[in-house]
Order: C-alpha cells, then sequence, then structure tokens
C-alpha cells in the first residue's frame, strides 16, 4: 500500500518557501532481492532499482565483509548522488534517513542515479562502535584507503575508488556517537576552485544554517574526494545512539533538496539566505574521573570560562574544564564519567575568513 511522505520547509524567519510531499511505499510492500557481489555493476540503467552487498575481505571466520548498498536510478540518465551513512558505527540518524530515502524516492521524477549505503561500516555498526572492532580504526581517518591495508583500508579503498568513483556529489551523514550530542551543523570541503565552490553550493542546498568550511583533512573522506575532483559535504546531528524523527528527517529533507538543486527531481531549488561559517575547538579533559558540566548546548561562551570541573573517586575536585575561546557550545558529552583526554565539549567560534568568498 502506497502513502506519502509530506514536508513543509520554512526559512529561518519562519516564512513559508514551500510544502513537497513524495511517494513512498510501505514497508512489506515489496520485495527487492540483495546479491552479494565481489565486483557491483553500477551503470545506469532506466528505472534500475538494486540492493547490492559489495565484499570488502573475508574474514577470520570464513564470513565476508560486506557494505550494503542500493541502486536506484530515474527515467532519464544524469547527475550521480552518493548518500553515505555509518561511517562510525554508533552514530544512526544518518543510518535511518538513509533507510527512509529508499521508500521516499520516486524514479518516475528522477534524473539520473541516487545510490544509497546505509551503513558503511558494518563490523563497527554491529559492535555499536565508533572504530571498526576488527583494527581499532577509525574509518574516516584512512581515506582513500589501500587495497592491500587492514580491513578498514580496505573498507575505505571499495568506498572511495569504486563505490563512490564516478559520484557527481556525495552527502556522508554522520552523527556524535552513544556518548554525546551535538546541534546539526554541515562541513564542506573548503578548497579554491569548482570542487570548492560545488561543496559549498550542496552545503547551502541542503540547509543546515551552520556551516563549517573544512580544509584538506588527511584521511577524512569528503577531503580525499575533493582531491579527486569530487564534490562531498558531510552533516552533524543529534547523538546518544538515537534515531530521533526530529532529526533524521532533517536529513531526509536535506538529500531532497540537494536533489533539487542537481535538478535530479523537477522543483526548484531552495538555499539557505543567511548562513553563519564556524570554525570547532574541541575541549578536552586534563584528567579522568567525574565530569560535572556547567553548560548546555547552544550556549553562549566566553573564552575562559569555566564548562566544568572533574572529581577524582572520593569526590574531590582535581582540576577544571575551560573554554578556550568566545563562542556557543556545539556539542557536548553527556556521560559523565570520562578519561584524560575525553573531548568532552565543542565550541563553535565564528570564522574570520575561508577560501570560498
Amino acid at each position: 500500500m502506497s502513502e506519502r511522505l509530506c514536508y513543509t520547509i520554512v526559512s529561518s524567519s519562519d516564512k513559508l518557501i514551500f510544502d513537497f510531499c513524495l511517494p513512498t511505499i510501505t514497508a512489506g510492500s515489496r520485495t527487492i532481492m540483495v546479491q552479494t557481489v565481489a565486483a557491483p555493476d553500477l551503470q545506469f540503467r532506466p528505472f534500475r532499482r538494486e540492493r547490492i552487498r559489495c565484499v570488502v575481505a573475508p574474514l577470520l571466520d570464513g564470513t565476508l565483509l560486506t557494505v550494503p548498498i542500493e541502486m536506484i536510478c530515474g527515467a532519464a540518465d544524469g547527475p550521480r548522488l552518493v548518500v553515505i551513512a555509518g561511517v562510525h558505527g554508533d552514530e544512526l540518524e544518518g543510518v535511518r534517513a538513509v533507510q527512509m530515502l529508499s521508500t521516499a524516492i520516486d524514479q518516475h521524477r528522477l534524473s539520473g542515479t541516487v545510490l544509497l549505503i546505509p551503513v558503511a561500516n558494518m563490523a563497527a555498526f554491529a559492535s555499536r562502535t565508533r572504530r571498526n572492532p576488527l583494527d581499532n580504526i577509525d574509518l574516516n581517518r584512512v581515506f582513500p584507503g589501500r587495497s592491500d591495508g587492514t580491513v578498514s583500508e580496505r573498507l575505505a579503498y571499495l568506498i572511495v575508488h569504486t563505490l563512490l568513483a564516478n559520484a557527481t556529489l556525495v552527502v556522508s551523514l554522520h552523527g556524535l556517537g552513544a556518548l554525546g550530542t551535538l546541534m546539526p551543523w554541515m562541513e564542506f570541503a573548503d578548497i579554491p576552485g569548482a570542487i570548492g565552490h560545488e561543496s559549498h553550493a550542496a552545503a547551502l542546498a541542503f540547509g543546515f544554517p551552520d556551516l563549517m568550511p573544512l580544509p584538506p583533512l588527511s584521511g577524512v573522506l569528503i577531503s580525499a574526494l575533493a582531491q579527486r575532483g569530487i564534490p562531498a559535504i558531510e552533516g552533524e546531528i543529534g547523538g546518544m545512539g538515537m534515531i530521533d524523527p526530529s532529526n533524521w528527517r532533517r536529513y531526509v529533507i536535506g538529500v531532497i533538496q540537494v536533489m533539487r538543486h542537481l535538478r535530479m527531481i523537477p522543483d526548484p531549488p531552495v538555499y539557505v539566505a543567511n548562513p553563519r561559517y564556524w570554525e570547532l575547538h574541541w575541549v578536552h579533559t586534563p584528567a579522568g574521573g567525574l565530569f560535572e558540566r556547567s553548560f548546555a548546548l547552544g550556549d553562549h561562551i566566553a573564552c575562559g570560562q569555566r564548562l566544568g570541573f572533574i572529581l577524582d573517586p572520593f569526590g574531590e575536585q582535581i582540576d577544571n574544564v575551560f573554554a578556550p575561546c568566545d563562542g556557543v557550545a556545539g556539542a557536548c558529552q553527556m556521560a559523565a564519567s570520562v578519561h584524560p583526554g575525553d573531548p568532552v565539549a565543542l565550541v563553535w567560534s565564528p570564522l574570520q575568513s575561508r577560501c570560498i568568498a
């Protein structure tokens, strides 16, 4: 039985911009066969829709590590949009958003191809951890990977060199993980030239007003893609291992707005009118113990402000945590127990200059 997902998009001033509905298919109303392959066929064919498990490597127990993908082709060839989530195994809002995008995309209104990767890092997802437990590596620090490397390096190589190789644009969906929460923001590759400009335009189309221009960073997916001529953006939302509908729906809406920007669906694009640009300052604990936080998410923060203090097992205060700059509290760890060096807060500070004017 079919139904429709309907959304209302408003500006930051609460002015109605547009309403739109996309047809969906309810769970259980269709069956899509899943193939497991070593070399996936990613060629466009009109109205093609397939689910594939792409083989990364055989594991110690004889099973295969795979990456699930869904390929959705429209009536005519056009841009290729890749939406990837689950790069970190404990960041779940993006996973749910990609699952919902699978039902929200109407192939009859679509030009080009949407490649959905709901869970990029299946081993980390299964263990509910940020890092891949098979090699204790953060996947988003080893892109573009190595074909003869560790499990995570081989996974990164498959993602960059096969799944994303011919993308027009890549949207990577993240969150803070199981121990913290954050305010939504969008990162883009802040580099001179066409790739930087297109990454910036896609970030504006996504709809999050708070943008983080990123310089080239070793091992990070959007930087590895920019070096290969592929524009990419990376969203952050939610946390605490949750799939809050108010969060993942914002991701779904954002991806649909990017599809409008790429002219993949026949609706006019809408862009953030007054974006705010920030740089990120993570604040780490100087000692382990119990961290008693004295700020809230979204608070305005002054440089040198005490963000909390640390208690030893006897309840004695042993250290303080201070803000490194003026700004806004963009993220915080919610778990009170901390190890030395844990990131317990993130301060956004206004960005003074960037490559993309």
